[in-house]
């Protein structure tokens, strides 16, 4: 039991564990039931008894009776009846209620589901065929229609021009006869398939039934079809056809999964799209038209493949669970009622509905003819999700590169101190100022994103255990997801870098090199390089998708804003110092001055001034597009007021900067007034709308209903005093604080790190309330975007 438990916990989809039979609840309820009959019930039936005694238990009455309760339109009810009355039952009734009560949440709940998957089937049936017909009539346009139904603009005479293109679909012919097959031959079909929404009753005889039925197969049998494929064209078939023409057999498809697929006006419909398409735009459009709509409806097909399995998946484990508790009930009470309850569970709707096995084929079928030149192994392949692999050598190597980083640090205080051991404690001042204001802002640079990295390493850990679908909520492409040993494996292995790189540089100083600063620039050429790097090594896909992420977060609002989206630009808004310092390395290295270890050249500089005003505000600027953009997309006061956080935030930081400047007491009142303002605001953003906390009615007291660290509430009660406290890290500017008595650009450095900390702590809870506002609604799969637009949907 321990074991299926872990296997529950492991195998459960997050979203849809609610609606998951409960199995802890019911193994409480065996308890209470073995507890009351040890203590005073019947005598347990148990090793020791004669075996007469044994053979009258097995002959005596069924302990319970399932019933069946019809509840109108919906699905029946099941509702256990207990034979034998008595107190000692009572914990016994107990029991069965909540089981029927999860049998039935069970049943319910896996209609719905399938319901959504049917109609979505249909969607995507009508864009298939309206990318199919598109490409026919984009390659035959200007030819006519010489055989069987001249309505159908699909069929064209291929010998009227010898110079026809080689059709793209290379089962296209295949496909066309099997249309023109069933265009004159399936009255039958659409006379059992009477309409197009409810159309899953039967006919009145099943003979006459199976009679239609017949004659439908014979019609569109392969056979048939290349018959009359070799009499019309006297060409060599190909062999790949042949997989494809075998998957498409509709008739099973669509009387037995989809009935009310392929009707005549659905038909008509996705012509009539086609046609629309090609007559509003050119030639090039077009093509680049359905290069996009293949690639679109590639990864929709792969997403509801993904969505059907689940729910495959989710049948099974109900069952299963259901088996094992019953199983559990028995071994407790002897009461033999595992068979008797289990035929209920193997007759419900969720174990005997073959709609999804159904659908699973469909896709597998369409995927094949469409996408993989009809080879379905190929396609089993590109649909099921792979499973990320954490092979040994990533533990090995992460556990080297950390014991390395280690060692490095002992090295680098060594060197440090054997550097300044002959220096007077005025030379060494001179020179830390002189370290600190030149090259030192490049290093940070570098250690402040290694930081960042390794709070996310530890944020996917913690999501990893708590079982929070990150890779769900950021929309990766299945088995593309980074698990936490790889990125903190990165990150070590930069760190070591990193450090040496530090070392080096002390030892270049030691010997008093000219070219000791170029090894920070290698450093962060480095960093780019590998970020940038084009082959298929360090995670390609996951450094794509980042691109791909910084650029829709740089170039908001002309993109749609993705969850990554917004959430990458967080994450930059606590990296301004970052981007500061970018500017500066950029100026430090192309202006020359580190040849002389001349940083206040740039600083002082009047264009640098201005990237460095422009730098600080473009985090806070593009969220700000972004929360605009989200409020025309998709509506709502809340993102208005998102972005008026953001541009509190933007006039504190600009306040900020000018303080700075010229800290006369105008700007510091502006400066105090400001930061104030935009404070109060981001520390109720964060914590009561971010992460849904501080609910005066919640059970939990000033927090929410549902935690994922439910049993150490008090965590989250740290996080929010954590959360305010570095918010207000900007009093220390004004007090002019330094730590130690360090020098200013070191204490900018430090409350940096503690932003990026604060920032750390906050993405944890940010996707923890995601998470669990996607468990509410039950999304487990994402929604992928369509490329065509019909009445119909």
């Amino acid at each position: 039991m321990v074991e299926f438990s872990k296997h529950l916990r492991t195998n459960l989809v997050p979203e849809w564990r609610d609606a998951y039979c409960n199995y802890k609840e019911l193994k409480k309820d065996v308890t209470r039931v073995k507890n009351q009959r040890i203590s005073g019930g019947q005598p347990l039936l148990q090793r020791g008894y004669s075996l007469k005694d044994r053979i009258a238990a097995s002959r005596k009455q069924s302990f319970i009776k399932v019933n069946r309760k019809p509840n109108g339109d919906n699905l029946p009810t099941v509702e256990t009846e207990i034979l034998i009355p008595g107190s000692h039952v009572a914990n016994d009734a107990r029991f069965f209620e909540n089981l029927d009560r999860e049998l039935n949440k069970v049943n319910e709940f896996y209609l719905v589901k399938e319901s959504e998957f049917r109609k979505h089937a249909e969607i995507l049936d009508m864009q298939i065929q309206t990318l199919f017909e598109l490409k026919i009539e984009e390659e035959n346009q200007g030819f006519q229609v010489t055989m069987f139904d001249k309505s159908i603009p699909w069929l064209r005479d291929t010998e009227s021009d010898p110079t026809e293109k080689r059709p793209i679909f290379n089962r296209q012919r295949s496909i066309e006869y099997m249309d023109a097959v069933v265009s004159q031959h399936n009255d039958v079909l659409f006379n059992t398939i009477s309409n197009r929404r409810g159309m899953t009753k039967s006919l009145q005889d099943p003979e006459d039934q199976l009679a239609d039925i017949d004659e439908v197969e014979k019609y569109s049998s392969p056979d048939y079809i290349l018959n009359a494929a070799a009499e019309e064209e006297e060409k060599e078939p190909t062999f790949n056809s042949q997989p494809s023409i075998r998957s498409r057999r509709r008739h099973k498809l669509v009387i037995q999964a989809l009935p009310e697929l392929r009707t005549h006006e659905d038909r008509l419909e996705t012509c009539r799209t086609a046609k629309m398409i090609l007559e509003g735009e050119g030639g090039s459009s077009v093509e680049a038209r359905i290069q996009d709509s293949e690639r679109m409806l590639r990864d929709a097909f792969i997403e509801f493949y993904r969505g059907l399995t689940l729910l495959k998946d989710y049948s099974h484990l109900n069952q299963r669970t259901f088996s094992k508790i019953l199983k559990k009930y028995d071994k407790a009470t002897q009461r033999n009622v595992r068979r008797i309850y289990m035929e209920e569970v193997d007759a419900s709707h969720f174990t005997t509905s073959e709609k999804v096995p159904f659908l699973l084929n469909w896709v597998e079928s369409i995927f094949a003819d469409f996408f993989v030149e009809g080879d379905r192994e190929r396609a089993r392949d590109c649909l099921k999700p792979r499973r990320t692999k954490s092979p040994h050598r990533i533990t090995f190597f992460l556990g080297l590169f950390t014991g390395c980083s280690l060692a490095l640090v002992v090295a680098y205080v060594a060197v440090l101190h054997v550097l300044t051991a002959s220096l007077t404690p005025e030379q060494r001042k001179s020179y830390f100022r002189v370290y600190i204001r030149s090259v030192f802002p490049v290093f940070s640079m570098t250690a402040l994103l290694l930081l960042h990295v390794y709070m996310y390493g530890f944020n996917v850990l913690w999501w990893t255990r708590t079982r929070i679908n990150y890779a769900f909520i950021f929309e990766f492409a299945p088995g593309t997801e980074l698990s936490y040993r790889k990125v903190l494996l990165v990150t070590t292995g930069l760190t070591a870098l990193f450090l040496m790189g530090n070392i080096g540089h002390l030892a270049a100083t030691l010997y008093d090199s000219p070219y000791s600063d170029f090894i920070p620039l290698a450093l962060l050429l480095i960093l780019v390089l590998i970020l940038f790097f084009p082959f298929d090594y360090i995670y390609r896909s996951s450094r794509i998708f980042f691109l791909k992420t910084l650029a829709r977060a740089v170039t908001a609002p002309f993109f749609r804003v993705k969850l990554a989206d917004f959430f990458l630009g967080d994450q930059l808004c606590s990296q301004v110092p970052v981007m500061r310092n970018i500017e500066y390395a950029m100026c430090y290295y192309v202006g020359g001055w580190f040849l002389t270890r001349d940083g206040e050249k740039c600083t002082n500089n009047q264009n640098y001034l201005l990237g460095y005003y422009l730098i600080s505000v473009l985090p806070y600027w593009c969220r700000l597009m972004q929360c605009l953009r989200r409020a025309v997309d998709e509506g709502g006061v809340a993102h208005l007021a998102n972005a008026a956080k953001y541009t509190s935030a933007m006039i504190a930081v600009v306040t900020k900067i000018f303080y700075g400047r010229d800290a006369s007491t105008l700007w510091l009142i502006a400066y105090i007034s400001s930061s104030t303002i935009a404070t109060v605001f981001q520390a109720y953003w964060d914590i009561v709308v971010d992460w849904g906390l501080l609910d005066r009615h919640s059970r939990n007291r000033w927090l929410r209903d549902k935690l994922i660290l439910e049993d150490k509430n008090y965590v989250y009660y740290i996080s929010m005093v954590i959360n305010v406290i570095f918010r207000l890290a900007w009093v220390l500017s004004i007090t002019r604080f330094h730590f130690g008595g360090l020098d200013p650009h070191f204490s900018d450095i430090i409350l940096a790190a503690l932003e990026i900390i604060r920032r750390g702590i906050w993405n944890f809870y940010r996707l923890e309330n995601e998470h669990l506002n996607n468990v509410g609604q039950f999304r487990a799969t994402k929604t992928v975007p369509l490329p065509f637009e019909h009445d119909k949907m």
